[in-house]
């Protein structure tokens, strides 16, 4: 389960603290997954950027798997608490999302084709959307 993790003690440590506290501080929504489900999913995703990018900390890696997987789902008044705890648990630790802008630009050929406005949060959306599922 540590999915190839060196540091795996210590950052499963990290990850279990902060679906403890996401259970406890955020809001209950319906939606809200800390279990074990989540869990094993959030890892999957850490593992496959552990193998893609082997020369960035591995801290870095769960950080951005924790919060790419769990953002589209945080409701709005529970981003800042989200946020604060990523903070906290994984400090002074700034990672880039992982873009595909080849499907960016997909999604962008097909809302102009369909007369929308490609704006960059709906963009955002539809990329979380696929990376959901």
């Amino acid at each position: 389960m540590a999915e190839g993790f060196v540091d795996a003690k210590v950052l499963a440590k990290k990850f279990v603290t902060l679906y403890m506290l996401c259970r406890d501080l955020l809001s209950k929504q319906l939606h809200y997954d800390w279990g074990l489900r989540a869990i094993k999913s959030v890892l999957v995703v850490a593992g496959v950027f552990k193998r893609n990018e082997p020369t960035v900390s591995e801290a870095a890696l769960l950080m951005r798997a924790l919060r790419d997987f769990n953002l589209p789902k945080i409701a709005f008044a529970d981003l800042d608490v989200f946020f604060g705890l990523l903070g906290d648990l994984f400090p002074k630790i700034e990672i880039e999302r992982k873009r595909d802008l080849d499907f960016e630009k997909v999604i962008t050929d097909a809302t102009v084709e369909s007369q929308l406005y490609p704006h960059e949060s709906f963009i955002l959306k539809i990329v979380q959307l696929k990376e959901l599922l």
